[in-house]
């Protein structure tokens, strides 16, 4: 068994060697390299992902620089967020809350 299959091995290797050679390196390009495909996609998700939190975070800023913007100049708004979401009322009124 040893006679015929190592002749055979080196026959195959001989006639295909550029095609081995070829898939070793695509191998190497596609998956184990640094820069590999692989990777290239992973990472491109991962822009994707921060891009997005990046453009929520800055409608989320708009939004709180709007709500400060409104705190600095208009007393009302102060008294509407602490009436309604902290449940604050002036020693005159009375207070009902809805469950």
């Amino acid at each position: 068994m040893d006679n015929g299959f190592l002749p055979r091995l080196k026959v195959l290797i001989g006639r295909h060697k550029y095609w081995i050679v070829l898939v070793l390196f695509l191998l190497v390009l596609f998956v184990a390299s640094d820069n590999s495909l692989v990777k290239r996609v992973v990472q491109k998700r991962e822009i994707r992902a921060l891009q997005e939190q990046l453009r929520k975070s800055a409608e989320q800023k708009q939004q709180n620089e709007l709500i400060l913007n409104e705190l600095n100049n208009d007393s009302l708004v102060i008294d509407h967020i602490a009436r309604e979401k902290y449940n604050m009322h002036r020693e005159d009124e009375d207070l009902f809350l809805e469950r």
